[in-house]
């Protein structure tokens, strides 16, 4: 349910119809602003591409039909890699363009088998309608991976 602008009001009867579009309607719209998720819940993802990537083109991909404005995305996963450094980049993907213009949001050094990863990002200045966010990323060497319990999520926040 999208938010309507306030109306002005002047000296004119009030009806059902305005409270429910203006008051009742955008109550439920900021209570309810679009968003998605998913949670890998097994198995976990590989990559060993040196460019950047869909992680999962299928769910780590959202459409979201958006009012405009500003668009929260984070990632919380537990990354894998064999022993000794490699970086691990990642990217969003909005409409097929990147938002950090290929240079990646996140740069994570993996020297230990297993290592934390979170981020939240915030992309502004989002149109309104129906955009499609994706999670990309990368390797510099090796094999690198994301473990089953990883979070990848997108909310409008403005």
């Amino acid at each position: 349910m999208a938010y309507t602008s306030p109306k002005t009001w002047t000296n004119e009867p009030l009806t059902a119809s305005d409270l429910n579009t203006y008051i009742r309607d955008n109550l439920l719209a900021l209570k309810s602003p679009p968003s998605d998720n998913y949670e890998v819940t097994a198995g976990g993802y590989t990559t060993t591409s040196t460019s950047f990537v869909d992680v999962d083109a299928t769910n780590l991909s959202f459409t979201l039909n958006t009012g405009g404005g500003d668009i929260l995305v984070s990632l919380v996963a537990v990354l894998n890699a064999p022993a000794g450094t490699i970086v691990g980049k990642f990217d969003i993907v909005v409409d097929g363009i990147s938002v950090s213009a290929g240079s990646g949001i996140s740069s994570n050094y993996i020297t230990t088998q297993l290592e934390n990863c979170s981020f939240p990002y915030l992309i502004t200045g989002v149109s309104p309608g129906t955009h499609t966010f994706k999670l990309q990323w990368k390797t510099s060497a090796n094999t690198f991976g994301m473990q089953p319990k990883t979070q990848f999520w997108a909310r409008e926040v403005s």
